[in-house]
């Protein structure tokens, strides 16, 4: 499902007062602690018994889920690139354990079903998708973000209007753009 910015702000008005937004040249304290600064990848899984307060936000078309202490910055940002033109769409927030799991198990039958072993499906799907224990969506902070004139989650993204936006604003908010193109090995 893809949730517009358009359909969120039309259900839930971002109130200004997340504790993300930063004006240019504003210093920013963090901490080793600092939840913003976990860093969830195929070498370091979700830590155990890792806890965050899941929060809702409601939509024209329902809900979803995401880490609550990040809806004020997000309303924020999609309400400010609203006011410039750009809608914003979420198509995958928070996800759980079980979903991440479906979603995984999917991929490897896909690449099995097409003549892969078990080991091979499963070593060409990790470099593409996250695997459940190292997915950062089950933090509730990750958020795949397209468009309403580009809805394909791929490099093309960064070309457009939207991506242009994002990639020049979303810090701002306290977000970042996360793989970017040519940096990979880091």
């Amino acid at each position: 499902a893809k949730y517009s910015a358009e359909d969120i702000l039309a259900a839930t008005q971002p109130n200004g007062t997340g504790e993300g937004h930063t004006t240019e040249g504003e210093a920013v304290d963090f901490s080793r602690d600092d939840w913003k600064l976990l860093l969830i990848n195929k070498q370091h899984s979700i830590p155990e018994g890792y806890d965050f307060p899941l929060g809702d936000i409601q939509t024209m078309k329902g809900r979803m889920h995401c880490d609550a202490r990040i809806i004020d910055e997000l309303l924020n940002m999609l309400q400010d690139a609203k006011e410039d033109g750009i809608i914003l769409q979420i198509c995958s927030p928070y996800r759980d354990l079980e979903r991440q799991e479906v979603l995984f198990d999917q991929k490897i039958r896909f690449y099995m079903n097409r003549g892969m072993s078990n080991l091979e499906a499963f070593q060409l799907e990790s470099r593409i998708v996250a695997v459940p224990a190292a997915s950062e969506h089950r933090l509730g902070l990750a958020l795949d973000i397209v468009s309403d004139k580009y809805t394909n989650l791929d490099e093309g993204f960064a070309d457009t209007p939207a991506g242009i936006w994002l990639a020049e604003n979303s810090h701002k908010y306290g977000f970042i753009l996360r793989y970017p193109k040519g940096k990979e090995d880091i």
